[in-house]
């Protein structure tokens, strides 16, 4: 529901962005600047409410190099939008949807794709995860969460219906997240009551959920910690796993909204701790303070864990946001070249850091493709104009390529649409 509210500010952007003329970046992502004719509203600076990490050194994150270049136009991607893509060691899986409903698809080098039979029902994958049993797919099935384990991302499972998946009454429940465990899956989601406007603020609760197999899931325990809040993304690190998301609170100072950045921990993935809240997990100073800020993903190298988000807003500046951690305990807010008016969705590993990716339009970063070596200094890597009209929802990289995947074109087409670089 979340990614759905910023979206609607996006899609004015992306619409105005056919066309636009290329803006280009000098500043390095330590003295960020709003692209060549987005107008900042009074107060709005061009690295909204970005701070210093403590310890952290301005890395001048990743090159603007190699060049990207699309996949060719092929049936596979006509009558679809894709939303999420994972690199499996072997191949490609991306998820999306379309006119036949939800589906997979796979490629083994990214510019070939194969279309997979449509998933049954009325469905949605809202998460894949890569482990050692395979790829896991999460999302939901009407009002309830549903999964797809598979062991090489061609052949797929569906979890069986099971009373862990479903809701009170006529609450919805729905897996957004998912990692690899250390005995099988950890999916996180949230439950819903039935809304129609202003649907952030009905999220009851965040839910976790444990699975063995990827089939047989156990739902864990309510708990203070996951009420009035939802997760969108969880990762195995820190002092064992690490969910984000967002949830309602106290307004930060000046702000109007109560919703919210939030991080919890857990040493076992079924016992959860809310950390406690702070400024940077508010909408920064001078973007829309009408309803507030969220985490939609997170990743880590190993050393390092990375979230990001956005500045949710209808009309007024929103801004990407993203955050580093060195334990899953202490955050720190990234600085991003071309943040503002911008969106974050996803994020992943790639060779020499991260790849963060949003639709953004012309006015932040127009491909809305960023990288960064340590998660603390952001640079926008899509600002040829050949990215105009092109939405980008998640990225994945292989140890040779760098992809990215959503949909939409310079002509004001909606198909599937994927960039790559070669990174070696």
């Amino acid at each position: 529901m979340y990614r759905h509210l910023i979206t609607l500010a996006s899609v004015a952007l992306l619409a105005a962005s056919a066309g636009a003329p290329a803006t280009s970046f000098a500043a390095s992502p330590s003295t960020p600047t709003a692209s060549p004719g987005a107008s900042a509203s009074p107060g709005a600076s061009a690295s909204p409410g970005a701070s210093a990490s403590p310890g952290a050194s301005a890395s001048p994150g990743a090159s603007a190099s190699p060049a990207w270049r699309q996949a060719p136009v092929q049936a596979s991607l006509t009558d679809l939008q894709l939303h999420l893509v994972v690199w499996t060691g072997a191949r490609f899986i991306a998820a999306g949807s379309g006119t036949a409903g939800s589906t997979f698809l796979d490629s083994s080098d990214g510019l070939t794709w194969h279309r997979q039979a449509p998933l049954e029902g009325d469905t949605a994958v809202e998460g894949l995860a890569v482990g050692p049993a395979g790829v896991m797919a999460v999302g939901q099935r009407g009002t309830r969460a549903a999964s797809w384990t598979s062991t090489d991302g061609l052949t797929w499972m569906a979890a069986p219906d099971a009373p862990s998946l479903r809701g009170v009454s006529r609450d919805t429940v729905s897996m957004r997240g998912v990692t690899a465990g250390a005995s099988g899956w950890l999916a996180v989601g949230q439950e819903d009551a039935p809304c129609q406007v202003d649907c952030d603020s009905a999220a009851l609760r965040a839910l976790v959920w444990t699975s063995g197999d990827g089939l047989r899931w156990k739902r864990e325990p309510r708990a203070q910690a996951l009420a009035n809040a939802a997760m969108t993304g969880v990762v195995r690190g820190g002092p064992g796993y690490v969910a984000v998301g967002r949830g309602s609170g106290v307004p930060a100072t000046g702000g109007t909204s109560t919703i919210h950045a939030m991080v919890w921990t857990s040493a076992d993935g079924r016992s959860w701790s809310a950390l406690a809240d702070q400024a940077d997990f508010h909408p920064p100073q001078g973007t829309d303070q009408t309803f507030g800020a969220g985490m939609s993903a997170v990743a880590t190298d190993g050393p390092r864990l990375v979230a990001v988000g956005s500045v949710a807003t209808q009309d007024g500046p929103g801004s990407a946001l993203a955050w580093w951690s060195s334990d899953g305990v202490t955050w720190a807010e990234g600085e991003g070249d071309r943040f503002l008016f911008g969106q974050l969705f996803s994020v992943t590993t790639a060779p020499g850091g991260f790849l963060a990716t949003g639709p953004s339009g012309p006015d932040s970063c127009l491909g809305g493709i960023w990288g960064s070596s340590d998660g603390a200094a952001w640079l926008c890597l899509a600002d040829d104009r050949s990215f105009a009209g092109f939405s980008a929802y998640a990225a994945a990289a292989s140890p040779d390529v760098e992809l990215v995947v959503g949909f939409g074109d310079p002509s004001g087409g909606s198909a599937a649409a994927v960039w790559l670089r070669n990174v070696r």
